[in-house]
């Protein structure tokens, strides 16, 4: 007996999602930033369980499938970026253990020495010391000799204890590290496993999508909605400037940056966000294919996974968010009311509200929301429009 595709499509939909209620019971580390993805992630999956699968259109279930795995994708890649943070510390901890055990050593030995030394010479008591002396001025020299050394000692012995703490400490700092980073491993590992059968789903569901020419004109109608969602960002920022501007020239004040040129100046000036292909154009373009008109409000560029997406200009990050038609999009304000925007990237770098300096990574290139593959559309915003990305690029 033959199940149609979208039963099936159910089932295995199903089995993915207990595998993630598994995943969640199994987590152990915790950390703010991960263990609010992780929130973001369970509520996410509660929102989609809460609406009939019946009811949802494909397009409707590919752009679920595809927010779930930028989510996803999103705390795997903070996951490697925490482990990448505890190796580190883990490498202090040894070279620190290494030289407090060196130190150790030498102390150690130049106690043992003032033991053996005093053992050897034999030793007459303080008070002996002071009544032996033939004068009063040598006694005084010597009960201040008497103190020097009996601090020394004193000293001396604090600081092997103290070095010995310290190493322990460093020890158990290490112990945890480890413990923790198994741990991400564990995680990372259920998540990627995850992630492969969830994309083998939505390149199924894409396919479906590209056979169906009606529904695919849907699709891309989308984008129509994604670029109103966008316009209406822009606007909302632009309200809300003022502070940020203030942030802005404080940043570029302590960068040394006040007397750079103003973004207005750079027309046809900026790096491009990514060296490739434009595969399509700013404006409006006819799809050969379904004979639909579209509105190109950037431009784009084609790129391989993995790409490293960087800044055209310093700026403040003010959104990080999945956009859909777009997918994981990062915006940043430039000033005087030009801002950048860049989407269907991966990997994001940058978090809201903070700097970034020009060429600084701010993502990496992917397929977050995209219906055509790996690519970067790419924006540019002058005073709430849209404007050419190409004629504010340098000629290439």
């Amino acid at each position: 007996m033959k199940f149609p595709l979208t039963f099936s499509l159910f089932i295995l939909l199903s089995v993915i999602s207990g595998q993630t209620e598994k995943i969640e019971k199994d987590i152990q580390f915790h950390n703010s930033e991960l263990d609010h993805l992780r929130k973001e992630i369970a509520d996410y999956e509660r929102k989609i369980k809460n609406t009939s699968d019946r009811e949802k259109s494909e397009i409707e279930r590919l752009n679920e499938i595809d927010e779930e795995i930028s989510l996803v994708r999103n705390l795997i890649y903070r996951l490697r970026r925490e482990e990448k943070i505890k190796e580190k510390s883990i490498t202090h901890a040894e070279v620190t253990i290494e030289k407090k055990e060196s130190e150790h050593t030498s102390l150690v030995n130049r106690y043992a020495k003032r033991v053996a030394h005093t053992y050897k010479k034999g030793r007459l008591s303080d008070l002996e010391k002071l009544l032996d002396a033939k004068s009063w001025r040598q006694a005084v020299y010597r009960a201040k000799y008497i103190k020097i050394i009996s601090e020394h000692d004193r000293s001396l012995a604090d600081e092997i204890r103290r070095n010995l703490v310290e190493i322990e400490t460093k020890r158990i700092v290490m112990e945890r590290e480890l413990i923790d980073i198994r741990k991400i491993d564990k995680e990372k590992l259920s998540r990627k496993k995850w992630l492969e059968q969830r994309r083998g789903v939505r390149n199924k569901e894409l396919g479906n999508l590209k056979r169906d020419r009606q529904k695919m004109s849907v699709a891309l109608n989308q984008r129509k909605k994604a670029a109103q969602q966008m316009e209406s960002i822009i606007s909302r920022l632009d309200r809300e400037r003022v502070a940020r501007i203030a942030e802005l020239e404080r940043r570029r004040k302590e960068m040394e940056l006040l007397g750079s040129v103003p973004f207005k100046e750079l027309k046809g000036k900026l790096p491009w966000p990514i060296e490739g292909k434009v595969i399509s154009r700013f404006g409006t373009y006819q799809n050969p294919n379904l004979k639909t008109v579209t509105e190109n409000t950037g431009i784009d560029i084609h790129g391989s996974e993995g790409t490293e997406v960087r800044s055209i200009y310093d700026g403040i990050v003010t959104t990080v968010t999945y956009i859909r038609g777009y997918g994981n999009t990062v915006i940043l304000d430039h000033g005087d009311g030009f801002y950048s925007v860049y989407t269907h990237v991966t990997d994001v770098e940058v978090e809201e509200n903070s700097y970034v300096n020009a060429r600084d990574i701010i993502a990496h290139v992917g397929d977050s929301g995209s219906l055509e593959g790996t690519k970067l559309h790419f924006e540019i915003w002058g005073n709430k429009d849209t404007l050419n990305p190409e004629l504010w690029l340098k000629k290439r």
